[in-house]
């Protein structure tokens, strides 16, 4: 679960009106039933929370939780705010319609229970409780990096965003200083600036496609979006890095231009690299996306479809829907070759500010002959104008600018025929 508001202001405003209600103090003697810290909301906090909610906790996409949830005094402070939240369930922020609940590895969900004690808790006083009925606390790493500390780090040399931007892109090279190709099993961006809004990165030079070993070409190999977590592989699949090759960050820069807003960006990529000579499977990364519509102006549910037949079996791995500011909702959805057909992912609200990357819990295989239809919903209207800042006005094309659109559903998947031969 986590608690995002990026302008610091607000935060320590909330935080100082709460931090000045009176504290319940430790309820030894609590009576049968009543809701307690340390023996009902510790273990739902721990479990779906402290990912995020602690010191150095998960980096998503730059955005970083502004107040950590290790412990009663860190939390109590926040009572009220965690079960409106909750109760609204902005947090954990999870879109994926409840018919998929179990299917994905990384669902962030509560149920109903989960959300009752902390509501109860926060209504009935808050109360710290027993300490000897406190979980063992979870260790995490102290690296500031998801996966501990990365094999290696490649950085952009600083780069100047100047005044009048307001979207740009730029493709921003580092060399690859590796004598052999390794495989990346996870990746994590650190943006050098609050002007990074989005980055694709790929790899170029021998080995980047991916169709065996020493193949040249360039391969996506990863990227970070609003709200997005790093990057990451279960242990044996991958995307190759060549030697010697380029590693390209493809930036998007988004920000207010006017004098004195410039920026200097210097963002990095940690990496987490397999040993030279192990076995892995590479998983190609691909969006399913069409570029040639408009959504005329005050529209509020306009449809976009597209689609890919497969000519090979393959094994999905992960979605990640990507829309700008009027996305409404997504849908992925498999018509097989016996006729029948299966909704893969529906995203019904779909959030700009949390692009999850949804990563099954369990491969699907799809066979040759299936097609893969991505449909996306936008309201160029004026409840959409509104909330998000745009033009109901205009006519609404494909582009980068974050106020034009784009269509894309990106999957992860490995060709099935490729499975551990790579």
């Amino acid at each position: 679960m986590r608690i995002w508001m990026k302008n610091a202001l607000p935060i320590l405003a909330i935080a100082t009106l709460l931090a000045a209600q009176p504290a319940a103090a430790a309820d030894d003697t609590a009576s049968a039933g009543r809701v307690t810290f340390t023996k009902d909301v510790l273990p739902i906090l721990q479990e779906n929370c402290q990912t995020c909610h602690r010191p150095l906790g998960l980096n998503s996409s730059g955005m970083i939780a502004p107040m950590s949830f290790m412990n009663y005094k860190e939390v109590r402070p926040w009572a009220k705010a965690m079960a409106r939240m909750v109760e609204t369930r902005e947090m954990p922020p999870w879109h994926a319609s409840a018919e998929h609940n179990g299917v994905f590895e990384n669902e962030r969900t509560l149920t109903g229970a989960e959300i009752d004690t902390l509501v109860r808790w926060s209504k009935t006083g808050a109360t710290m409780g027993r300490p000897e009925d406190a979980p063992e606390p979870l260790v995490f790493g102290k690296t500031g990096w998801s996966f501990g500390e990365p094999d290696l780090i490649l950085e952009i040399e600083p780069y100047l965003v100047a005044d009048d931007v307001q979207d740009q892109y730029a493709n921003l090279t580092v060399t690859i200083p590796l004598e052999h190709e390794r495989y990346i099993q996870a990746l994590e961006f650190k943006p050098g600036s609050e002007a990074v809004h989005h980055i694709i990165a790929y790899a170029s030079g021998a080995g980047a496609q991916g169709q065996g070993r020493g193949r040249a070409g360039r391969g996506m190999v990863g990227g970070m979006a609003p709200g997005n977590d790093p990057d990451s592989y279960p242990e044996g699949y991958g995307v190759p890095l060549p030697p010697k090759g380029t590693f390209v960050f493809a930036m998007h820069y988004h920000k207010e231009p006017g004098p004195g807003t410039a920026v200097m960006d210097h963002t990095k990529v940690g990496l987490k690299l397999y040993d030279k000579d192990a076995d892995v499977s590479y998983v190609h990364i691909e969006a399913i996306g069409a570029q040639g519509w408009e959504i005329p102006p005050n529209h509020p549910y306009w449809e976009v479809g597209s689609s890919r037949t497969l000519d090979r079996d393959i094994i999905l791995m992960s979605f990640m829907p990507h829309m700008h500011l009027r996305g409404r909702a997504a849908k992925y959805v498999a018509f097989y070759p016996d006729g029948t057909q299966e909704t893969l992912l529906w995203v019904p609200e779909y959030d700009f500010n949390w692009q999850t990357t949804y990563n099954y819990k369990e491969f699907k295989r799809i066979p040759a002959g299936t097609r893969l239809e991505n449909t996306m919903w936008f309201a160029n209207d004026t409840a959409r104008g509104e909330r998000a800042g745009v033009n109901p006005e205009r006519p609404i094309r494909f582009g980068g600018p974050t106020t034009d659109e784009m269509d894309l559903g990106w999957l992860s998947y490995i060709y099935a025929d490729e499975a551990g031969t790579q």
